[in-house]
């Protein structure tokens, strides 16, 4: 029995060396490399139950948002419902940056690129160069335009059947005696004593208990349930996490996405547009998207988060065949047409300040295993407003400035306030379990060990210090991919 659900389970004891908790790209990705026993437990099934999915929701008591759209329990957690889109964080992410954080990343990027590396090669992201050259003249001349920007580059992890789902993706790697995945199992506690996790409780889905005794525990659990799990651990075992618990579920945040206004141009100015920012395709798939980014060197002038913009290309009816036949040419090719009636909308995705008052905390309300739900306090941060609005600013100059047209800018965005109107989910959730140098400033160190612990690590975008402007699922997998080399030294 290699992946089973937990009811097939004939004891009411497991014994292994890793216990992960959570199948998602991290709990996957970690597992994948380890060299050692291991054991992943998942709440979830195959595919996404969204009956179970509803069962565990949070509450929500700060800004509006829906945060558990990417709460997903199932193998394979969050991928079950990812585009597959992929950019490592940039090197300014890392920087220590006091207006954006008290403490920057105790990692230096130059240590996390090889995993950036590693985690194109697993998720088989195609190459970052393959992008046209006529479009890459375009994307060039629109950077040009602007001192604010620079080019930046999305690949996709996806093959001709769709995104890269991460359970289908590594179930061959659960054939081997070594591993195993539990699935509908939850786990309700981790034991531990002073320092050290002695097991896991876990339910099958009859609610029979089932105890996972292990040397090591990895929480990869996702943003918000990692902290709901460790939360409920300290509530029950204080003395295990003392030492981390004045920042334990805090900073928690998000990509702040905004919708900044509609592209007025005319056709050959929404040609350039199309050219240089947008996707490019080839055979059918989404081989690289491009956009742009702040500098580093205006981010850190005008002491602004990073953030990034893309186009969103809404084709418009047309019965004319020379309006048809590019789209059908394309198509028959397998590339992206450059569509003459078309309208573009802006959207940026903004980084979040990392502040102790957004957190991720327990509510008085259960769920249906007599668990507290995760009680979620979002909260947007004047800076934040301001990057996204500077970046709105600097994108309608780039427009004037390189004749392709003008931006009717989004009214609801201003420098300190943006209106919930004009927002949008990003479902890219961060923090709650942050990496810092002491446990004074986040909750895991360098090797995402929970400090003050013995044998309890935690890896998922909780563990972000800060967030940049990236999707961050090739961070993540980056991440794993680094635990599973440490923990198998």
């Amino acid at each position: 029995m290699t992946i089973a659900p937990a009811h097939q389970w004939n004891g009411t004891k497991l014994e292994t060396d890793v216990a992960i908790i959570g199948s998602g790209p991290a709990g996957l990705s970690l597992a994948s490399r380890l060299k050692t026993d291991c054991v992943v437990v998942e709440s979830g099934g195959h595919g996404l139950d969204i009956q179970n999915h509803h069962r565990f929701r949070s509450v929500i008591s700060g800004e509006p948002c829906q945060l558990d759209s990417l709460r997903v329990r199932g193998i394979g957690g969050a991928s079950l419902r990812w585009t597959g889109r992929c950019i490592p964080m940039d090197a300014l992410d890392f920087e220590d940056r006091p207006w954006m954080s008290r403490t920057s990343w105790p990692l230096a990027y130059s240590a996390m690129e090889p995993w950036f590396g590693a985690a194109a090669n697993l998720l088989k992201l195609p190459d970052a160069a393959a992008l046209a050259p006529e479009r890459a003249r375009a994307l060039q001349g629109l950077t040009g335009a602007s001192p604010f920007f620079q080019p930046s580059y999305w690949r996709y992890a996806d093959n001709p059947y769709g995104s890269m789902r991460f359970g289908d993706e590594f179930a061959g790697q659960f054939d081997s005696g070594n591993r195993m995945l539990l699935h509908n199992a939850h786990c309700t506690d981790i034991i531990a004593g002073e320092h050290k996790v002695e097991a896991l409780r876990i339910v099958d889905s009859s609610g029979r208990p089932i105890m996972l005794k292990a040397k090591r525990f990895v929480v990869a659990a996702g943003c918000i349930e990692s902290s709901r799990l460790l939360l409920l651990t300290h509530r029950n075992n204080p003395a295990l996490l003392s030492e981390v618990a004045s920042w334990l579920g805090k900073g928690f945040s998000q990509h702040l996405r905004v919708d900044a206004g509609e592209i007025v141009a005319d056709v050959d100015g929404l040609r350039q547009l199309q050219l240089g920012i947008g996707i490019q395709r080839q055979t059918g798939i989404n081989i690289l998207e491009t956009g742009l980014a702040i500098t580093p060197e205006q981010a850190r002038k005008e002491r602004l988060g990073n953030a990034s913009l893309i186009l969103r290309y809404n084709r418009e009816d047309s019965s004319k065949w020379a309006d048809f036949w590019p789209r059908f040419a394309a198509k028959s090719l397998g590339e992206t047409p450059i569509l003459k009636r078309v309208s573009a909308s802006v959207e940026i995705d903004s980084e979040q300040v990392v502040s102790q008052s957004s957190y991720i905390g327990l509510a008085d309300e259960l769920d249906p295993l007599g668990m507290p739900r995760a009680n979620v306090h979002w909260t947007i941060d004047e800076t934040d407003c301001r990057t996204a609005y500077r970046t709105m600013e600097a994108f309608a100059e780039l427009l004037g400035r390189s004749g392709t047209g003008s931006l009717k800018r989004s009214g609801g965005i201003g420098e300190s306030s943006i209106d919930h109107a004009f927002r949008r989910e990003s479902n890219h959730q961060l923090g709650g379990t942050r990496m810092s140098a002491n446990p004074a400033d986040g909750v895991v160190d360098a090797d995402l060990k929970v400090h003050g612990t013995s044998n309890l690590w935690v890896v998922g975008g909780s563990v972000f210090p800060t967030g940049g402007h990236a999707n961050p699922t090739m961070t993540i997998v980056a991440l794993a991919l680094r635990l599973a080399d440490h923990l198998n030294r």
